[in-house]
């Protein structure tokens, strides 16, 4: 059944032995949040029983309604928080992501001592596999768990390529080659995993001790010219070096389905596989959603059998009327990503 708690201080009540889920969402994705929520709790086991932290970043009552009647008779209770969106007002957004993105940032700041580490999730993801596994991943004294972002998983693709020297193949296909475009002025290891933040087990504990929001604002506002992918720009700069790596089947991002085989992939090929093949959480990552028209997402079914489950059972996207510049920003995006593969191809021939 949803309980919904709309003052912070009954979150002290949550069993800690739970999973603890973090979520954050506003009325642009309350689509997929159902779905996220729906698949969740309808995969747990043995009488487990989920948590969630919702951060409304703008819900109307009429999406709520939806939410209740999708989760009635499931084993999830929902406890409501509405953190100020003026805290980020200054800082960037662009394509599909609002100043929600921002709120994980403030988990430590936000919820009781009492939860001392907390899965948080995107709004995108259809989890596959009881939470319950994950949440018994040990944090250690890491400030998260992560996986590594596969469609960018270093700091600088030919820092790694220099080091391992397994990368050639796998860079032309890549969607960044330095995520962190500043990481030589910062002092980091251009060889060093980078982790995509859509799906993380958070140590608050040591947040708390180290006051981590505000050290991640700060570096979003020095840094503001070299911000990439939001969020998770100050998460790699700050926690570098001090995070934990989850087996990337834990956040199987969209980009997997941009290597041609194995044999380019830019991670272990077992472990690639495994994302590839065998999600415990698939991520439907980057702005071309399964929700819209466009069926790029070789999984798009998957998400619309959970969405058929939920309050919006049946609901499908409508074909837009046509637009020159939607059919130019589509096109161009497939011929500049060609352009780049080609480029970085014919680059790799002279290093």
């Amino acid at each position: 059944m949803i309980q919904e708690l709309l003052q912070s201080e009954t979150l002290a009540t949550i069993p800690v032995e739970d999973p603890i889920v973090l979520c954050a969402s506003d009325d642009n994705y309350v689509k997929p949040l159902a779905v996220t929520l729906y698949s969740a709790a309808s995969s747990l086991k043995n009488g487990n029983h989920l948590h969630v932290i919702l951060m409304d970043g703008g819900i109307s009552e009429a999406n709520w309604m939806g939410l209740r009647e999708t989760l009635v008779d499931l084993p999830i209770s929902i406890h409501i928080l509405r953190p100020n969106l003026k805290e980020f007002s200054d800082l960037s957004v662009s394509h599909h992501i609002t100043h929600a993105a921002y709120f994980r940032l403030l988990a430590a700041r936000l919820l009781p001592d009492t939860i001392e580490k907390v899965i948080y999730l995107d709004s995108d993801v259809l989890v596959q596999c009881d939470l319950t596994e994950l949440w018994n991943f040990d944090v250690e004294e890491h400030y998260c768990l992560a996986a590594v972002d596969i469609a960018c998983p270093f700091i600088d693709a030919y820092e790694a390529q220099a080091k391992l020297g397994t990368l050639k193949k796998a860079i032309p296909h890549l969607a960044a080659i330095s995520p962190i475009p500043n990481w030589r002025q910062l002092n980091l290891d251009g060889s060093a995993p980078y982790f995509n933040s859509g799906v993380m087990v958070l140590n608050l504990d040591r947040w708390r001790r180290e006051s981590i929001d505000q050290k991640l604002l700060t570096c979003l506002r020095e840094n503001a010219n070299f911000v990439w992918c939001w969020d998770q720009y100050a998460l790699n700069v700050v926690f570098a070096g001090q995070w934990g790596q989850l087996p990337p089947r834990w956040n199987q991002g969209a980009h997997v389905f941009e290597f041609p085989d194995d044999d380019h992939c830019p991670i272990h090929p077992v472990e690639f596989s495994e994302m590839r093949d065998h999600p415990a959480l698939i991520h439907f990552t980057t702005e071309f959603k399964p929700w819209n028209f466009q069926p790029f997402h070789p999984l798009r079914e998957k998400f619309f059998e959970s969405l058929d489950q939920t309050a919006w059972a049946g609901w499908r996207p409508e074909r837009p009327p046509f637009s020159l510049k939607r059919w130019w920003d589509l096109t161009a995006v497939y011929w500049i990503r060609k352009w780049v593969v080609n480029y970085r191809k014919a680059r790799s021939l002279f290093a």
